[in-house]
């Protein structure tokens, strides 16, 4: 390209672009039709590697002239670079007279789509360009009918990124939106996107999104995994299309980076999506809803459930629709609850005639527990099978996965299902105990996809919860051998808290009077203490203190959000523990220290605890290894281990 180099903020804006349908955004694995591609592809500076550009999915090309643009691949069409607007000036770069002569050339040439025109214009220091935008926009209308305009605004810049969107209303018929999220040392902020979004929203914007797939001093190559969940964000959103910066920029290549160009070629490249066969039983999970009795949920056909303490079965349930009714597929969606069962009993059971399993009601004597949060999908994060696969090594009775669990609303619908696909590594035998995460109620994903999805133990409702999942199995609780667990809620309000304590106040004192309960842990989404990405929640911190001090039993929390390992040593006697390691991305660096902190890891891992009368003996599990760690540890060993004994009575 003979184009000069532009600044990094600059060069944000010309990223790639895709046309997204509301098809492709809305595609099911349980549909028959091929999710499309979206229809307009742009990459930015391919230069000489059109050809590689082309068949990796992009095609729509960044050129500066009809030469180039007529030289592109079959399949292939151009956007023409005609200049920017200079900033300093407030004027065109490329003048009325300059601008008439090159697209007279361009006239009716197939192989123009259209013209790129301006690349992050500053409306604060140039009050008159966007009026100045909407008459070059429609100049080029008028020399090149049926051509279409881009142009990209800065969305890199905090509020005044946020502010000056509606500006841009109308002065093109794309607008370029180039929120790149990840920074030299620090997470991608995918919320920052977000924001950008629903500013372009508010506006009534016709915008594409521009994603950032290159490196230099500022930013940060992102992840294939980090890729992923930003597309999948962009393709949720109303964007008309879609931009990727770059092919190649500041001396690196996509094609060095083999990872990260196999996403977007995927991206470019959808498949076929299988239709759910009326054969097909999946998503398999079951519950603890007493001592007992089991909940069973799946997705299929299979209406019925055959269970027995043999593999004769003798005995049959069928099934109901759930409600609320998930709806990240077609399902069906099917719940059904099993009583009058033998405490500390495994029993075999087969849905719609599939093969023989065994589920076991809750413990009554020694067992063992994991723990993981902040979880994802194997699609969008590769490191979940791997420490899925881990849990289902520890053989344990029961799984607490504390929130965050597929981050639908991030990574899109297929997102869910494939999550409860990727734990029947081991939810077909041992329990999934949740709890809700701030994930789980972000839109466009909501609790209908989960609450949907679980019969949680004594479920309560919190006030004020969403209204789409609304109302109860916020928290719960449930007692397995010599230990009382105890959910806690997102905080929908500021008195969500202070809720949950005053209806849990008596499951803790019950606890604490029972001979038979030896401990109480609390499990929950959010920290009450935390020196990760996401700070201790101090309204929490408060509540649990006073548990801690009223409650010799009460010895251990468990929780996720801030994507680490941490624990501390007791606080108001209770050991607070973030397993936030199920495997999507860490949340580096550290952002602050605390005297209290025993051990902390930036490194994926889950827990696992093995419960005796006597002891809670805990040790973190070192998971696979991420771009992210700041730790080396070979996965499956123990990086961290705490013994807790059981109060005096």
């Amino acid at each position: 390209m003979a184009r000069l180099p532009r600044p990094p903020r600059t060069i944000a804006v010309i990223a790639s672009i895709v046309v997204c349908s509301t098809a492709a955004g809305s595609a099911r694995t349980s549909g028959t039709s091929k999710q499309q591609a979206p229809r307009y592809r742009y990459i930015f500076d391919s230069g000489s590697a059109a050809s590689a550009a082309a068949s990796a999915g992009w095609n729509l090309i960044d050129v500066d002239s009809k030469t180039e643009a007529d030289r592109l691949p079959s399949g292939t069409r151009a956007l023409v670079w005609v200049g920017d607007y200079d900033n300093s000036a407030c004027a065109w770069e490329l003048s009325e007279t300059a601008l008439r002569a090159k697209l007279a050339s361009m006239v009716g040439d197939p192989k123009v789509a259209g013209y790129f025109f301006s690349d992050e214009p500053d409306p604060n220091a140039c009050p008159a360009a966007p009026a100045q935008h909407r008459s070059r926009s429609e100049l080029i209308h008028q020399l090149n009918r049926g051509k279409f305009t881009v142009m990209v605004a800065d969305s890199n810049s905090g509020k005044a990124s946020l502010d000056q969107i509606p500006t841009w209303r109308g002065a093109a018929d794309y607008v370029g939106l180039n929120p790149y999220p990840c920074y030299r040392g620090k997470p991608c902020d995918y919320a920052w996107i977000r924001q950008i979004i629903s500013a372009a929203n508010r506006a009534g914007l016709h915008y594409w999104g521009v994603v950032q797939a290159f490196a230099d001093s500022e930013w940060r190559w992102p992840t294939p995994s980090e890729e992923t969940r930003m597309l999948s964000l962009w393709k949720t959103s109303r964007q008309s299309g879609y931009m990727t910066f770059a092919w190649s920029w500041a001396g690196h290549s996509l094609r060095g980076r083999p990872g990260l160009l196999d996403v977007l070629r995927r991206f470019n490249r959808p498949t076929a999506k299988r239709r759910l066969q009326a054969t097909t039983v999946d998503e398999v999970h079951y519950t603890f809803t007493g001592p007992t009795s089991v909940a069973f949920d799946w997705r299929g056909t299979a209406q019925t459930i055959r269970y027995g303490r043999t593999s004769s079965y003798g005995r049959t349930r069928r099934a109901r629709a759930v409600r609320p009714a998930p709806f990240s597929s077609r399902g069906p969606f099917w719940e059904v609850r099993l009583g009058g069962l033998a405490a500390g009993t495994t029993y075999h059971y087969s849905i719609g005639g599939r093969r023989d399993r065994t589920f076991a009601t809750a413990p009554t004597g020694s067992y063992r527990f994991d723990v993981e949060a902040d979880v994802g999908d194997s699609a969008s994060w590769r490191q979940v099978a791997s420490t899925q696969a881990q849990i289902a090594a520890d053989k344990p009775a029961f799984v607490i996965v504390a929130g965050d669990l597929s981050y639908g609303d991030d990574d899109g619908q297929p997102a869910v299902d494939r999550h409860f696909n990727d734990v029947m590594a081991w939810s077909q035998k041992a329990a999934y105990m949740p709890a809700w995460g701030n994930h789980e109620w972000d839109a466009p994903d909501d609790l209908r996809n989960y609450k949907g999805r679980f019969l949680i133990p004594h479920g309560q409702a919190s006030p004020a919860a969403p209204s789409k999942g609304c109302c109860g199995e916020d928290w719960g609780w449930f007692d397995a051998g010599p230990v009382r667990f105890i959910s806690y809620p997102e905080p929908y309000t500021d008195s969500t808290w202070s809720g949950w304590a005053a209806k849990a106040d008596r499951l803790f004192a019950a606890a604490q009077a029972s001979p038979r309960i030896h401990f109480i842990v609390t499990f929950g989404h959010r920290p009450a203490f935390s020196t990760g990405y996401h700070a201790g929640e101090s309204a929490l911190a408060a509540v649990l203190n006073r548990f801690g001090d009223r409650y010799s039993k009460y010895v251990l929390n468990l929780n996720g959000h801030s994507h680490n390992y941490e624990r501390f040593v007791p606080i108001h006697r209770v050991v607070h523990i973030t397993a936030a390691g199920g495997g999507s991305e860490l949340e580096a660096p550290w952002r602050t220290k605390d005297s209290r902190t025993a051990y902390r890891a930036m490194h994926l891992e889950h827990v696992r605890v093995d419960v005796t009368s006597g002891r809670l003996s805990i040790e973190a599990v070192c998971g696979p290894a991420s771009e992210e760690d700041e730790m080396t540890c070979r996965a499956g060993t123990v990086i961290d281990s705490y013994t807790i004994t059981a109060p005096a009575s």
